[in-house]
């Protein structure tokens, strides 16, 4: 008798050890795909003529996101100013390095996408950001709101740190969320990206005045363009309720 009670502790030891070890996991999994400071933003330009058959296209990949049980949520946006008109920006946000290396089955994925999207448009951008939290206002995931503006600064070769102090020097006098990336892979650099999500097209022209960068950093820039986007719900996984 004394042998069986010592069996059934130890069993019950290895049960609670092994609930303990999984909890933990996916414990770090949710933190993993929750705190992380990198993104990824694509860009896609339907074909012209096609941007409705583009639009159902991607609606149907959005579902196998979902039958695939896609934990990342996904922003879609279409341009509605600037020289990109009517392309489509997605991305994703909150990603540690570890979480980015989870993303659902890629070969599936691909599959998905030359059956749906890539009759009707073309990949021409897919790139890699972290997050700046001390350049920035609000947190690395932005508010989903009816509005975005888009400011993409391309900084001169060797004056990143100075662009950077720049910055951090003028922080505390942003107005409303103003969310700064630093581009890491998949373009031009150094480059660097503005997000700020406004209910409607009059908050964004209401702040105008506030600039992209500081005029004093010119000398700093080699290029910077401002584009103002439409989020698309509808072409949007996982996303809570828009802000008005």
């Amino acid at each position: 008798m004394k042998y069986r009670w010592l069996e059934l502790i130890r069993a019950a030891a290895l049960v609670c050890f092994v609930f303990s070890t999984q909890g933990a996991a996916q414990g770090t999994m949710q933190n993993d795909r929750a705190d992380g400071p990198f993104a990824r933003i694509a860009i896609l330009r339907p074909h012209d003529g096609d941007t409705i058959d583009f639009e159902a296209g991607y609606i149907r990949h959005l579902e196998f996101h979902r039958q695939a049980k896609d934990t990342w949520t996904w922003y879609g946006w279409t341009i509605w100013a600037g020289e990109r008109q009517r392309w489509f920006v997605y991305a994703t946000f909150g990603h540690s390095a570890s979480s980015l290396d989870r993303p659902v089955p890629p070969a599936d994925d691909e599959r998905d996408n030359i059956s749906n999207v890539t009759p009707h448009a073309e990949f021409v951008g897919n790139a890699l950001y972290e997050y700046l939290p001390a350049l920035s206002r609000g947190t690395g995931v932005p508010t989903p709101a009816a509005r975005l503006e888009l400011v993409t600064v391309d900084v001169n070769i060797g004056a990143e740190t100075k662009f950077d102090a720049a910055l951090a020097a003028v922080q505390s006098r942003l107005q409303g969320e103003t969310l700064w990336y630093r581009m890491i892979a998949g373009g031009a650099a150094p480059r660097y990206v503005r997000l700020r999500p406004r209910p409607n097209l009059s908050a964004v022209l209401d702040e105008t005045s506030a600039q992209a960068v500081p005029e004093s950093l010119s000398s700093l820039i080699a290029k910077a363009t401002i584009e103002i986007l439409n989020l698309r719900p509808t072409m949007s996984y996982g996303l809570s309720p828009v802000r008005q």
